[in-house]
């Protein structure tokens, strides 16, 4: 187990520095590159109804072979979006291209990766996840700042070679990472998962990855209102990331005590994303700063909740119904916003909108049946 935790760590940090030195700036090179802030929404709808179609398949895969296999699909894919994006014109078919591949990337990368960092944290949920959260941050920290600073600088193609090699390393790690039982032959039951999912925890996890929909969609907006270039999107996140590094392993600790903060984090993110995106110059990075500390305050107390509900069920039938809930989530408010809003502030304050549901409903980690096949047995 030992062995499997060090590996899984070094998968963490190689594939997240790899993959963030340029994936929070697809949207914002897509708009550099000329596509209209329209195309760019349309870019996301289309990521998102790929994401959904694509769920189902993934999910087969990881039951049925292995989650080693869906890494390597996903790393694959984003090594081809990459290759793309070198080579990109504004030709409408390839946001189908990039779209498709940046869905299939993520579909396979996270999947799989959940499944693993749920095998890793078997005991002492908060201290494990912190540390697993502390090297993803490591990660994101340094390689979005540094990817900022090649597009705006020198070249993608920098990038693309950077990112290839560590991803190829990554795989490596990941190869060596074994864990019994990964697969079995327990029919995966969408509906009957979902039944037995307190409605309340299924409202909370459609709010908290709404915040992928913000993660889009803030570096569109630190372009048009703050500054075009590429650095400011990675200034404001390597703010962020410092206060969040800072803050990830002491919370952690924290929430191994029985007190939810969940409901206060939401609470904060929705205050400090609303100045986020309504300041300029030092107050922007000072509001950044503070930023980092409540979304890890939030991801964190959201985490602890999920992975004790998670624990209750079979694991391939928890991660498709959660799957589901993302995706469907995700869709619903993207086509929203594609077909109804054209302003990407106004396009922020929807999503923190439905984001603020998840301060109304309490996560209930207990699961509303016990014996039913998609629960986990001992």
């Amino acid at each position: 187990m030992e062995n499997n935790t060090k590996n899984f760590n070094k998968y963490v940090f190689l594939s997240t520095f790899a993959r963030n030195l340029i994936e929070l700036f697809v949207g914002t090179i897509l708009l550099k590159k000329g596509y209209s802030l329209h195309l760019v929404i349309y870019y996301y709808l289309l990521v998102n109804i790929f994401s959904l179609i694509l769920g189902i398949p993934c999910s087969i895969i990881s039951k049925k072979y292995s989650n080693k296999l869906l890494s390597i699909i996903g790393i694959i894919s984003f090594i081809g979006l990459q290759v793309v994006l070198n080579f990109i014109t504004t030709d409408i078919y390839y946001l189908y291209i990039v779209s498709f591949l940046f869905a299939l990337y993520r579909r396979c990368y996270w999947i799989s990766r959940r499944y693993y960092t749920l095998q890793v944290i078997d005991s002492n949920i908060s201290k494990k996840y912190s540390i697993i959260s502390i090297l993803n941050q490591l990660g994101v920290m340094t390689s979005t700042y540094i990817g900022s600073l090649l597009l705006q600088f020198i070249n993608i193609n920098v990038i693309t070679l950077i990112s290839i090699i560590l991803l190829f390393i990554s795989i490596y790690y990941i190869y060596k990472l074994d864990f019994k039982n990964e697969k079995n032959d327990i029919k995966i039951n969408l509906f009957k998962t979902i039944k037995c999912t307190p409605i309340s925890s299924i409202i909370h996890i459609m709010c908290y990855e709404l915040q992928n929909v913000v993660k889009f969609l803030l570096p569109l907006c630190l372009v048009i209102y703050v500054k075009d270039t590429y650095t400011v999107v990675g200034l404001v996140n390597l703010i962020a990331n410092i206060s969040t590094l800072i803050f990830t392993y002491c919370y952690g600790i924290l929430i191994n005590k029985n007190k939810n903060y969940l409901k206060i984090s939401i609470m904060l993110v929705l205050i400090i994303k609303l100045l986020q995106i309504n300041t300029f110059g030092i107050i922007l990075m000072i509001v950044s700063f503070i930023e980092g500390l409540t979304s890890k305050m939030y991801e964190q107390s959201f985490n602890k909740e999920c992975l004790i509900l998670s624990k209750k069920f079979e694991y391939h039938n928890y991660n498709f119904m959660y799957e589901m809930v993302q995706n469907i989530s995700r869709l619903i408010v993207v086509t929203i916003l594609f077909f109804f809003i054209s302003d990407i502030k106004i396009m922020m304050y929807v999503v923190l909108l439905f984001i603020s549901l998840g301060i109304v409903f309490e996560f209930n980690t207990k699961p509303n049946c016990d014996n039913s096949e998609v629960m986990w047995k001992e």
